[in-house]
């Protein structure tokens, strides 16, 4: 009997230490989700120069539901012990992404539209939310930047 208490225990030790991630392994995850939304940016960026604003609405469309996907699989991802802000600061860039993708890119989609069509009244409206875009996404890149910073500085060598 002991000896099967002592089997149990070891497979229960096994089975909780593989639900931890490890640190390279959750790093990797996460930054796999945020990386991974660099070919819908690419295809959004081509649409949108080539003025295909047909495809560039359905690359958009296409783009928000993969965000709202990679928000709900980080979420439900276990949290690292002692992970301070990768996972938050992934997590609230995605978000970040998929309200650019929800509000701005449709905004500006339209926009461009009018403008095509000959409306050139709509260009401050264009340019504000360039710059607006420009601004989340810094904002974005920073704070991953800096929680990545953070989270390889604590778990190098781990």
């Amino acid at each position: 009997m002991k000896k099967l208490n002592v089997i149990l225990a070891f497979f229960l030790l096994v089975a909780v230490s593989c639900n931890t991630p490890n640190p390279v392994e959750y790093n990797n995850k996460l930054m796999t989700a945020m990386n991974d939304n660099e070919k819908e940016m690419n295809q959004m960026n081509g649409a949108m120069n080539s003025q295909d604003y047909t495809k560039a609405e359905s690359v958009r469309k296409t783009w928000a539901e993969k965000l709202g996907k990679s928000i709900a699989d980080i979420e439900k991802m276990d949290q690292l012990k002692d992970d301070e802000g990768l996972k938050s600061a992934i997590t609230e860039g995605l978000k970040g992404y998929k309200k650019t993708a929800d509000v701005d890119y449709k905004s500006l989609i339209e926009l461009r539209t009018k403008e095509k069509n000959g409306d050139a009244t709509v260009t401050p409206q264009i340019n504000s939310i360039l710059e607006k875009m420009n601004n989340e996404y810094e904002l974005i890149a920073n704070n991953i930047n800096k929680a990545a910073a953070a989270f390889e500085k604590k778990f190098a060598g781990k």
